[in-house]
């Protein structure tokens, strides 16, 4: 008997794990994508456009969200480094990745001249992912 090659399709929905639990679909039930971000801190869910998505040439995607905002004093964002997934209906790929915080301080109110130094900083994750591709 001969088994018939499973059909892969791009993952859709995944999940991470690392200082932070993040759940990520890049589409839903609801036809729009959907994230949820919980640390020690924050309970956040995220919907549509409150998420940023820049696709790359080589299938990965940036996926970025605002975590805080202090009017004229800061912003706060977090970026997940999602790379090109291909797996079977039902079967879970885990991989690993990067999730990158950013603090930019260019639109605060300080002034003229403006804020001095970096006016972006950086804190790099490393995180554990699991990936699937689910029918909504």
């Amino acid at each position: 008997m001969t088994s018939q090659p499973r059909t892969l399709s791009d993952a859709n929905l995944f999940d991470f794990a690392g200082p932070m639990q993040i759940n990520y679909s890049s589409s839903s039930i609801k036809g729009v994508p959907l994230l949820s971000y919980q640390d020690a801190q924050l309970n956040l869910n995220f919907e549509n456009e409150d998420i940023t998505r820049v696709a790359l040439a080589g299938g990965e995607e940036l996926v970025t969200v605002t975590l805080e905002q202090a009017v004229d004093a800061f912003v706060r964002t977090l970026t997940l480094v999602i790379p090109g997934v291909r797996v079977a209906m039902g079967d879970v790929v885990e991989f690993e990745t990067i999730a990158v915080e950013t603090v930019d301080r260019s639109q605060a109110f300080v002034a003229p001249p403006g804020p001095a130094g970096a006016l972006q900083t950086y804190l790099v994750h490393q995180i554990r992912g699991s990936a699937q591709a689910v029918n909504f």
